[in-house]
């Protein structure tokens, strides 16, 4: 692990912090929209974690079914493959979703929040952009499901009993953003910017460009 990689999990209020302290010491973790497996990666080092990754992109899956930290990775349309896991019974501590849900239609992506309560034991964490966002051609590559489908508000996870946290300072990563930029020495700046101001932002989602929605399964 390089020392960015060690700064990103360990700096206070960044985004790959709060989505491993949310993991926590769950076990079991099911990973929707798992790309190529390196967030999970990242995320579980020094962790005990066994990750099933979900993809619809054949290249994903390959490659993060390479990934050590990965005991499966699975072809498949999210949706689809969560109703496959459910009517198999299985279940996992944590299911897990960043920057997934908004590649999918309004109704698909409903349908999903429907199917992770029945697949997760203890919890569900969400990341998003906040409202709709076009995803910039550049972000594209090779993968058509990139694409961004639908937008989600703050309401849209708290009537399901999440509760919401803001990501992202909105003037530097919203569409047109600071930060949406290809020079290198603007996209440092915008990321000190932004982080100067993720206390905040955490606190008061209005302000955010992204929301971290996190749910505690009671049975």
């Amino acid at each position: 692990m390089t020392f960015y990689d060690k700064l990103k999990i360990t700096l206070p209020f960044s985004y790959m912090k709060l989505l491993r302290d949310n993991i926590g010491e769950a076990k079991t973790i099911l990973d929707l929209g798992c790309e190529d497996g390196r967030l999970l990666t990242l995320l579980s080092e020094g962790k005990n974690w066994k990750v099933t990754g979900v993809d619809i992109f054949q290249k994903n899956v390959n490659a993060a079914a390479k990934k050590k930290v990965y005991v499966k990775a699975i072809k498949g349309d999210i949706v689809e493959i969560s109703k496959k896991l459910i009517r198999e019974k299985k279940k996992f501590d944590a299911v897990f979703c960043s920057q997934v849900i908004e590649h999918i239609d309004r109704k698909k992506g409903e349908e999903l929040l429907d199917l992770v309560d029945q697949l997760a034991r203890k919890k569900v964490i969400m990341g998003t952009p906040r409202g709709f966002m076009e995803q910039p051609h550049a972000f594209l590559g090779d993968n058509p499901h990139q694409v961004h489908k639908s937008g989600w508000s703050e309401d849209d996870f708290r009537k399901r009993g999440y509760k919401v946290y803001g990501i992202g300072f909105g003037p530097v990563w919203s569409e047109e953003g600071l930060g949406r930029t290809y020079s290198k020495p603007v996209a440092v700046l915008a990321s000190i910017i932004s982080y100067v101001f993720s206390p905040m932002v955490y606190y008061f989602p209005f302000l955010a460009a992204g929301i971290l929605c996190t749910k505690e399964i009671k049975r």
